[in-house]
């Protein structure tokens, strides 16, 4: 057996596909869910279990489980079935190096670079005073393993010499962000006298790093050689507390959440992810047991973030610095959580506990955890910032709070949750219920319109199609009476001389053979299974004749399109052809 075919027949796509979310039964053999590729309410996510195929009839894709997994990994053909080999046992042939992908010979070269800033930090007499810091800030030795924490010597090449001897190239190097070229066109180590934080994706794959200097370091003086132009200009400014890979082929900030890889099994398990804005706040939690957390890395929530947490939790909870709250990021990321149907609450910690996550535990485990489970509803936390800093005793003070929140109220749905708000505003403002019930009636959303439609992703229409921006444009009313018919053939197969006729007036359109059978049985399952025989020949009576009847009105205007031309170019021949082929539609 071919080693493609020996990994998906130890699979069950049913299994593989609960892994990233919830399915229920639907239909003999297929289990329904929301896409996981596009944004619904409505279930339209097909995995069908005898034919080991799935299908969104939302975003119209569909495939096996390889295919399913590179689109929600975002991977290769080749690194898809690598981790499904990995699951089953199954020992694929061996790659030939010479031919592997960029994004895995940068994994590598990240790799080799992590060992050795790692080897770095446990060994060399250069960092003494790195040592010193990771002691202090309580780092043990597992943690460190773990979380690949290292140590940039100062120096403009230590890390590119090292390298250059494990055979990587000049090229590599730049490519995977891990040194800059100077103004003379010499190559020189991004990352110097910094203590490093290994950047993974979901998978576990180094692709990046962050550099923190040990302490704030006084303003650079330039030496003869910098002047001259042997160190890029922008090296002789003030250096920055942080340094990032900067955007690489396999490093993309808005696509990474700090120590997933690490956190997405208990995530999964505790139902929640907790988010914190610093690295030291999710190594730190980890390293006290608390172990479903990642770090946003400062910066306000991605779609491509949030897609990345909906595979394993609905549910939020996120601890903002007390600086952040409140300010337009933030809110902008919760926004977008929101109008992705996420559950968010965010954490307060009480002021014994610290000012981050990473005092919290280091003082004691129990005040984070007290923290994560005291996390309140985004409303009520929205509600309570909206008071931060307001004085509630004046006129003005009373209008700046309503107007932040009347329009979060607007966005609640049920209308006893929001009259209740109401009334807890009017009781805080010392004002009237039904001036505020008035103030919400006029007053206009758009400050709440405005911040949801810059930053969520367009909606699906209502009919559970893509817009007309998505590559998978609506199908015709002929496409779908054709898909239909054929779905009924495809469960019942002794009705197929019933429509046989009407099907060979025209060719069936063919986009993808080899997927077309296992669309339709999907199809089948979810429009016709409890359906009986006679119900069933009804259905496709009905379909059948629709499809004719579509099929002929087509033809029909084809063909007055054609007498309007022949018409207008005078040839009386031509337009006797069409009117003879016109007359005949009809008999």
């Amino acid at each position: 057996m071919e080693p493609v075919e020996e990994v998906k027949s130890r699979l069950d796509i049913v299994d593989v596909v609960q892994e990233y979310l919830p399915m229920k039964p639907a239909g003999s053999g297929s289990f329904k869910g929301l896409c996981p590729f596009h944004h619904e309410k409505t279930p339209s996510f097909y995995a069908n279990r005898p034919r080991q195929s799935w299908h969104c009839f939302g975003c119209d894709i569909g495939g096996d489980v390889i295919s399913f997994v590179m689109k929600m990994e975002g991977m290769e053909f080749r690194e898809a079935l690598e981790l499904l080999a990995q699951k089953t046992g199954v020992e694929l042939p061996a790659f030939d190096p010479t031919k592997t992908t960029e994004r895995k010979r940068m994994h590598e070269v990240n790799d080799l670079a992590a060992r050795w800033f790692r080897a770095i930090l446990l060994k060399d007499p250069r960092a003494e005073a790195a040592r010193a810091y990771v002691a202090k800030r309580g780092i043990d030795g597992l943690t460190g393993d773990l979380w690949r924490i290292g140590y940039a010597p100062d120096g403009w090449t230590n890390l590119t010499d090292a390298l250059k001897e494990k055979s990587v190239t000049e090229e590599e190097l730049l490519k995977t962000g891990l040194v800059g070229r100077s103004e003379r066109g010499s190559i020189y180590d991004r990352f110097r006298d910094r203590l490093m934080f290994t950047i993974c994706d979901v998978h576990g794959n180094p692709v990046g790093f962050t550099g923190r200097i040990l302490d704030t370091p006084p303003p650079v003086i330039p030496t003869e050689a910098q002047r001259s132009g042997g160190i890029p200009s922008s090296e002789k400014r003030q250096e920055a507390k942080y340094v990032n890979t900067p955007e690489t082929s396999v490093y993309k900030k808005s696509l990474i959440l700090y120590g997933l890889d690490k956190a997405k099994g208990d995530i999964k398990r505790q139902d929640l992810a907790v988010i914190v804005e610093g690295n030291m706040d999710a190594v730190s939690s980890h390293q006290f047991g608390v172990t479903n957390v990642v770090a946003s890395s400062g910066t306000a929530l991605t779609g491509e973030q949030l897609s990345l947490l909906k595979r394993f939790t609905r549910r939020l909870a996120i601890a903002f610095d007390a600086d952040a709250a409140g300010n337009a990021a933030t809110i902008r990321g919760l926004d977008l959580a929101r109008g992705l149907d996420f559950d968010i609450r965010v954490i307060t910690l009480a002021p014994e506990a610290g000012k981050d996550p990473d005092d919290a535990v280091r003082k004691d485990v129990a005040l984070w955890k007290d923290a994560i489970a005291g996390a309140v509803p985004i409303v009520e936390w929205l509600y309570r910032n909206a008071f931060r800093g307001k004085d509630i005793h004046t006129p003005e003070g009373k209008k700046t709070i309503a107007r932040a929140i009347l329009p979060e109220l607007r966005r609640i749905h049920d209308a006893v949750e929001r009259d209740a708000w109401i009334e807890r505003l009017a009781g805080d403002l010392t004002v009237s219920a039904d001036a505020l019930r008035d103030a919400l009636r006029t007053t206009s959303a758009s400050s709440s319109t405005v911040r949801t439609s810059a930053t969520a992703p367009s909606r699906p229409q209502t009919d559970g199609r893509s817009s007309a921006e998505d590559p998978h444009p609506k199908k015709s009313r002929e496409e779908m009476l054709r898909e239909r018919v054929l779905a009924i053939l495809e469960i019942r197969p002794e009705l197929k001389s019933l429509a046989e006729s009407i099907l060979a007036m025209y060719p069936l359109r063919q986009e993808g053979d080899s997927d077309i059978s296992q669309y339709l049985a999907i199809l089948a399952d979810r429009e016709f299974e409890d359906q009986s025989p006679s119900k069933l020949q009804e259905e496709l009576t009905t379909s059948a004749t629709a499809l004719r009847d579509e099929f002929l009105t087509q033809e029909g205007r084809r063909l007055e399109l054609e007498m309007r031309e022949a018409e207008l170019a005078g040839d009386t021949v031509r337009i006797n052809e069409l009117l003879t082929q016109y007359r005949s539609l009809n008999t």
